[in-house]
């Protein structure tokens, strides 16, 4: 019992501490609003290139979207120009706000634009918006982009989680400390012990830890277990969900400026094997896709295609230089059928 009341009192010292020393160390008020402080700045770089090369179709996704999609191939078959911007990592909040901030805003928008997905990506606002993701989002969003703060981050969280936002330092600045102790490990050390300064540890972070020396299978390993928050419950549940995410806005946004939306859903090998797919992910499905036809979208669906085996993937995200091979052809004609 002794043991146990002078742990408790340390701990309460150290979290009073902490509540004196963080606000001040990083000079922020408490209470503090719970809404993410994005900069001014708008990163327009994707309307730039709109307007610039004028193309017919856009192309937008994460990481799958370049293995996947041969754009060269894709415009010849379709007798169309095509853009293609994928940037891994990213999902629907950052698509809905490229969208709004850049191609909707351009002097020439595309007559298309085609979004690739997987399963629940459309209507899950909060996946991939906080942490390092966070500054992605920063990047195409203002502090006028109030739906995106409302569904994004507001809407996530539970009434605790608000008040420890708003009240309690250790949690609500736990960025900004983390990142403080990890700029004292990355940098000061290796500068007072190996005389190795701010560009140097960069540079020696990039070839030890750099994409060159990633082990593709262990990454898409990660990202599948990251993932697992697309099949949860909550996630699974269309009717809950959509009306809180931004595929209304994508669409209500894409129709005023006249451009024809598509949707994409791709193939990937999470749930190859007789039943591993999570009970409520087809409902979801058929209930997404309901929906896109009543509101004018057109939705390719290609999570069961035959053609593309497991042997035209590189892992179980990505395909390969022969699942490209298979899919772009697919994909124009699909295309074409659809007449968009």
């Amino acid at each position: 019992m002794k043991a146990f009341l002078q742990y408790a009192l340390v701990l309460l010292t150290m979290i009073a501490a902490a509540w004196f020393v963080i606000p001040r160390r990083y000079d922020i008020a408490y209470p503090r609003d719970i809404k993410p402080q994005f900069d001014k700045y708008i990163r327009r770089v994707y309307a730039k290139d709109i307007d610039e090369r004028r193309p017919d179709i856009v192309l937008l996704g994460d990481s799958m979207l370049y293995p996947a999609v041969d754009a060269a191939v894709l415009s010849q078959k379709l007798n169309e120009s095509v853009m293609a911007i994928g940037l891994p990592g990213s999902a629907s909040t950052l698509w809905y706000l490229i969208v709004k901030n850049n191609i909707v805003e351009t002097n020439h928008p595309p007559k298309t634009l085609v979004i690739f997905f997987r399963d629940t990506m459309m209507t899950v606002p909060g996946y991939r918006v906080t942490g390092r993701y966070f500054e992605q989002i920063d990047e195409f969003a203002t502090p006028r982009d109030e739906e995106l703060v409302k569904k994004a981050y507001i809407n996530q969280m539970n009434p605790l989680e608000k008040w420890a936002e708003a009240w309690f330092p250790p949690y609500g600045s736990r960025w900004s400390v983390r990142q403080g102790i990890d700029s004292r490990l990355r940098y000061i050390l290796p500068d007072s012990l190996l005389d190795c300064d701010k560009a140097c540890m960069d540079n020696a972070m990039e070839a030890v830890f750099g994409s060159q020396n990633m082990d593709l299978s262990f990454l898409s390993d990660a990202l599948a277990a990251a993932d697992d928050y697309l099949y949860s419950r909550a996630a699974l549940d269309f009717d809950a969900q959509v009306g809180e995410s931004f595929l209304p806005d994508l669409i209500q946004i894409t129709k005023e400026r006249g451009i024809q939306l598509v949707l994409v859903r791709m193939r990937i090998l999470r749930f190859t094997a007789p039943g591993s797919e999570p009970p409520g992910l087809r409902a979801y499905n058929e209930k997404f896709a309901r929906y896109l036809a009543a509101n004018g979208v057109i939705y390719l669906d290609y999570s069961d295609e035959a053609r593309l085996t497991r042997d035209d993937f590189s892992d179980s995200l990505h395909f390969g230089p022969s699942g490209k091979a298979i899919f772009t052809p697919i994909l124009a004609e699909d295309l074409l059928s659809a007449g968009r």
